[in-house]
């Protein structure tokens, strides 16, 4: 192997981790909303958590990206740490895809179907294909196809190359001597482990295993440690990707850890135990690329089969290990999922979601305050307006750094709505305080309502209660029939607060209230007004994506509800 040899085999290595990256971003890309949906539907059933883990690292070629997407995950409150167990175990296994297709560069044969078969045949094709939709398709879905089949055929063709470069090895006495020392089981442990924590992935590891395979002379007896210090050094990136994350995604990271090194101290003493005894005669066997993705298979299948019912275990054992500290931690969105948008998305929509529960959840105690002041409810609702106001601040700065990179359409116009939902529901939190204010400034000069603003208050509430719930299954369901009970609701808001101030007006006339009374009472029908306003837009953007395909029809429809025609309104109600 001259100084040549040695270039390309560099330059096999760099293409084919490259590859190996590129085909996965693309992957994930293509992938987006079903990963998505993958991940963030989680239940408590093990074996389904399992094959979600398994399914997901299979789609996007990396065990090390959908366990660090499950730290993050845990780390943002969008899945509890029992549910990324089973999933992790199923990602381990699911990565062994990746050695099953770099398998194909050992296929050998005279027949056309099976020189079809050589990546040598079949990348060109592949990568001709691939250029093609990247470079003259206008549609994003078939750019990252051909993104997925370039970063394929880049892969192989490293591969190919690595292969080719390293086929002199076992000419070298001295390279064979080095692989006789690599039968000692801890010392093929120690190296496996520092190769797969300077590569940053079991698959690349294990793909310059197989290609060192096909230079021949490498035995089972050197093949087997290797490949579990490799699932123990794939651990490495995800362990640092918990750096500065909560407790509990430290603990996913931990469990990914066991799941690897229990397997690997349970696999080790039963080969050594087994080779002593003889019962393993394969091991002086050659190895082949094919015959190292069965061992690497079946090792992860076992370890599948022998830690998944120990799901609980694992997690028990994580909250041991790092144990929860007097000092409360709070993340709110995880800038490592930034790398899959779909998943950022997901993660900025869970965080809205708890935004407007904590506003409804405000609204009801404000509503409360109209029979009587209570000290704890003001300050509750004090500190949810705070809050609205720092998931607002957090979400919106995520979210104009996600709009940096690269998004697709639905991508684009889900980070929009986000944009508009966040800052309507901080506005609905400062009109919500704003009622606070006025209710404390009534109850402070000793004042209430009259019986009659009273009970004008109530039904508004009711209402207002209402409106509030319907946006709440809006957002969730994007239904446009909710949506156009929002905008109906609205308008009775409009009118009920109309009708109020006129009974007020004629109340004060008579002197049945007096002019503090008033004021606060008229300061309350504005925040009304605006809360349902702010509730209305939502509703309106939701009713123009779902009949924007409708034509002028449509149009009509939107300028009715836009003009607030009470006329053309009735009709619409009945008609949808």
């Amino acid at each position: 192997m001259d100084f040549f040899n040695v270039l390309s085999c560099i330059g096999g290595i760099a293409l084919f981790l490259f590859g190996m990256t590129y085909m996965g971003e693309a992957l994930k890309k293509c992938a987006g909303n079903q990963m998505k949906n993958f991940l963030t539907r989680m239940t408590a059933n093990p074996m389904r958590g399992f094959m979600v883990g398994l399914l997901v690292t299979m789609v996007i070629q990396s065990s090390t990206a959908t366990n660090v997407m499950a730290v993050s995950f845990v780390n943002s409150g969008m899945m509890a740490l029992g549910q990324a167990v089973p999933l992790m175990i199923g990602s381990n296994l699911g990565t062994t895809v990746t050695a099953w297709l770099i398998s194909l560069t050992s296929i050998d044969g005279a027949s056309f179907l099976i020189q079809l078969l050589k990546p040598a045949s079949f990348t060109a094709i592949l990568a001709f294909i691939g250029i093609i939709l990247y470079r003259f398709q206008s549609k994003e879905h078939k750019r990252d196809v051909g993104a997925i089949l370039l970063g394929f055929s880049i892969l192989m063709f490293g591969m190919t190359t690595m292969s080719g470069s390293m086929s002199g090895l076992s000419q070298i006495p001295e390279f064979m001597r080095l692989f006789d020392l690599l039968t000692n089981p801890f010392l093929g442990l120690a190296v496996g482990i520092l190769m797969a924590g300077i590569m940053q992935s079991s698959s690349a590891s294990v793909g310059v295993l197989q290609a060192l395979a096909l230079a021949g002379g490498i035995t089972f007896e050197s093949v087997i440690p290797l490949i579990l210090g490799i699932n123990i050094g794939q651990v490495l990136p995800v362990l640092i990707s918990s750096m500065g994350t909560s407790k509990n995604a430290k603990r996913t990271a931990v469990v990914d850890l066991y799941i690897n090194v229990i397997g690997a101290f349970i696999a080790l003493p039963v080969y050594m135990i087994l080779r002593s005894a003889g019962a393993l005669p394969f091991l002086s066997a050659i190895a082949t690329p094919v015959t190292i993705a069965i061992c690497h298979s079946g090792y992860k299948f076992a370890c599948a089969a022998i830690l998944l019912p120990c799901s609980r275990l694992l997690e028990k054992l994580a909250r041991i290990t790092v144990r929860e500290s007097t000092v409360q931690e709070e993340t709110l969105l995880d800038t490592r999922l930034m790398a899959t948008p779909s998943l950022a998305l997901a993660q900025c929509r869970q965080r809205t979601i708890e935004c407007i529960h904590v506003t409804n959840e405000a609204f009801t105690a404000a509503a409360g305050l109209l029979d009587q002041w209570n000290d704890k409810s003001a300050k509750l609702i004090h500190k949810a307006e705070e809050q609205v106001d720092w998931y607002q601040d957090e979400i919106e700065s995520y979210l104009a750094r996600l709009s940096t990179r690269s998004l697709t359409e639905a991508e684009s116009k889900e980070l929009s709505q986000l944009l508009h939902v966040i800052s309507n529901y901080e506005n609905i939190s400062d009109h919500i305080y704003h009622m606070v204010v006025s209710f404390k400034r009534l109850w402070e000069t000793g004042h209430s309502f009259s019986g009659d603003a009273r009970k004008e208050l109530e039904v508004l509430n009711g209402r207002m209660a209402k409106i509030l719930e319907l946006a709440d299954e809006c957002f969730h369901t994007e239904d446009p029939k909710v949506a156009f009970k929002i905008v109906s609701l609205e308008h009775e808001i409009i009118r009920e607060c109309a009708h109020s101030r006129e009974e007020h007006l004629n109340r004060l006339k008579q002197g049945l209230c007096s002019v503090s009374e008033g004021c606060v009472f008229t300061d309350i029908l504005l925040d009304f007004e605006r809360i349902a306003d702010h509730l209305s837009k939502e509703a309106r953007l939701t009713l123009v994506q779902s009949y924007k395909s409708r034509g002028t029809g449509a149009t009509r429809f939107l300028s009715a509800l836009l003009d607030k025609n009470p006329e053309v309104e009735e009709r619409l109600k009945r008609s949808i």
